[in-house]
């Protein structure tokens, strides 16, 4: 017994003792361990400096300096005022528009005052021209072809009589203007300096991802050959300080641009221009981290057509529609359609392709050649991408029944073109006097008011005051506007008479969206088109 018990002791006593060696060895080689882990490195303080210097060696070369020159202006005109298509609800011309000396909040305004988001013509100098005076401006540039083909901002040299190019050797050469394209603010102009000049390769701007490091190289100021740096801050900033083009979709940086800048490269760490410096949004006319570049597959496009015809062609079919895709989801829902439809048809051109073809407004477009369409932006992509005379084949919901209509492809310049400036119609009769649901009051079309309007007939009811903060203000109805038709959902009612409207009035209920096809008199033009509103019924 006892020799057992001795056994057991001596048997415990062993375990202890290989468990203490284990765990010793466990613990030193965990120390062990430790003490071999790698020790942190500083990263080399100059990397990316030099990354930053080489490419601005490599590209400083092909970047150019632009002054031009202009006749003197008739009249002092505000920079806002460059951009003055028909179909811009921010048309200068537009008596709705801030920039328009017409509207009586301008009226005493100093012509020469900073709009601080009057961003295009920002670039080519302090104040509004003299009268008198020759209008000097100045931009930047770059090289694209060593024959002498620069790329550049259309505002640096619209309306130059002399354009002067100055390289990095600090010589000088006459440009020749090859063509302009005002709708994307690009240009392109040549020298003749009788020897291969270097140049600038052109990126993918598709791949550019927020976040990428960026350089901006121009004249500044007058200072040529300025190097800033930043990041890509956002990417698709479509309507800059409120103004809207349909073929514009800048990149972001906070790469410093300041006046001078303009027409200049934004390049990324391997040196391909993915951008143009285009504008900026500032209230001081210097850099606040907001600048914006037009991407360089846009460029591209635009480019080749320029220097191979000396202007841009773009495919028009002759519709108008909503760029607001809240207002768009209204649409369709008041529609009894799904939020999102496709893109609702506001308004036809007459004569133009749509038209002959039978589109109405009120239709849906909802593809074109089996491509799905669900935005402004992507119908208009493929239609102005198209060559003119070549058919489409597009599927429109009408009245909840789907059909494909054939359309030709037209010049677009050719299906908007522009016509006579507009006189607002005068007129101040309050109407019935009746509130209605959507804080209007309309009034019947007298024979007088349709030879003073110069409207085809006496149909549909004159908005003639609209309530403050009322749901139809909210949803842009203004006095002056026709209703001609409402829509909600299954149920449509013709407008011909003030008692159609409160007719189809009673059967609107509280919190259903409701569609108005409203008349309005053109700001720019001296023609009625129709147009969509959605409303939302308090």
């Amino acid at each position: 017994m006892t020799k057992k018990r001795l056994l057991y002791l001596t048997l415990i006593i062993a375990t202890l003792t290989i468990g203490v060696v284990i765990g010793t060895i466990v613990s030193g080689g965990v120390k062990a361990g430790e003490q071999k882990a790698q020790a942190l490195v500083i990263p080399d303080p100059v990397s990316l400096s030099n990354a930053f210097s080489q490419i601005a060696a490599n590209v400083a070369p092909a970047v150019v300096n632009i002054n031009t020159e202009a006749a003197p202006e008739n009249t002092t005109v505000r920079r806002g005022d460059r951009n003055n298509s028909p179909n811009s609800p921010n048309s200068p011309n537009s008596p709705n528009n801030p920039n328009n000396p017409n509207n009586p909040n301008n009226r005493n305004r100093n012509p020469r005052e900073f709009d601080p988001f009057d961003f295009f013509n920002f670039f080519g100098g302090p104040d509004a021209p003299d009268r008198s005076e020759r209008v000097r401006n100045l931009g930047t540039g770059f090289i694209v072809d060593k024959a002498g083909f620069i790329l550049t901002n259309h505002h640096v040299v619209d309306k130059a009589t002399k354009i002067m190019v100055r390289l990095e050797d600090k010589s000088e050469f006459q440009a020749k203007l090859i063509g302009s394209d005002a709708d994307t603010d690009l240009a392109v102009v040549k020298i003749e300096a009788g020897r291969d000049l270097p140049v600038l390769k052109l990126g993918n701007s598709d791949s550019v991802k927020v976040g990428d490091w960026v350089l901006a190289i121009g004249s500044p100021f007058s200072l040529d050959h300025t190097v800033t740096h930043g990041i890509i801050s956002a990417k698709g900033r479509t309507e800059i300080g409120g103004a809207r083009n349909d073929f514009q979709s800048f990149l972001q940086t906070d790469a410093a641009i300041n006046p001078g800048n303009s027409g200049g490269p934004l390049v990324n760490m391997t040196g391909e221009v993915i951008g143009i410096n285009t504008a900026i949004i500032s209230e001081t006319r210097q850099s606040a981290g907001l600048g914006f570049a037009l991407p360089s597959n846009t460029a591209i496009k635009v480019y080749n057509q320029l220097v191979q015809s000396g202007k841009v062609t773009r495919g028009g079919i002759g519709i108008q529609y909503s760029a607001n895709p809240t207002q768009d989801a209204s649409l369709c829902r008041a529609l009894g359609l799904k939020a999102e439809c496709g893109v609702v048809v506001q308004y036809v051109v007459p004569g133009g392709p749509a038209a002959k073809a039978g589109i109405r407004a009120g239709d849906v477009i909802t593809e074109i050649d089996g491509a799905k369409i669900s935005t402004g932006s992507a119908l208009l992509d493929v239609v102005a991408n198209s060559p003119i005379g070549r058919t489409i084949h597009v599927k429109v919901n009408r009245d909840g029944k789907e059909q494909t209509i054939p359309i030709v492809i037209g010049d677009r310049q050719e299906v908007i073109g522009e016509r006579a400036s507009n006189n607002n119609p005068d007129n101040n009769d309050q109407g019935d006097g009746s509130q209605s649901k959507l804080g209007i009051r309309v009034q019947a079309i007298t024979s007088d008011m349709v030879r003073q309007l110069r409207l085809n007939s006496s149909d549909g009811a004159y908005v003639s005051s609209v309530d403050q903060d009322s749901a139809a203000e909210e949803a842009g109805i203004m006095r002056g506007m026709i209703i001609t038709r409402v829509i909600a959902g299954s149920e449509r009612f013709e407008v011909r008479t003030v008692d159609d409207f409160k007719r189809a009035e009673r059967a609107m209920r509280s919190g259903q969206d409701v569609a108005l096809m409203v008349l309005q008199r053109n700001a720019n033009t001296n023609e009625w088109r129709s147009s969509f509103v959605a409303v939302t019924i308090p």
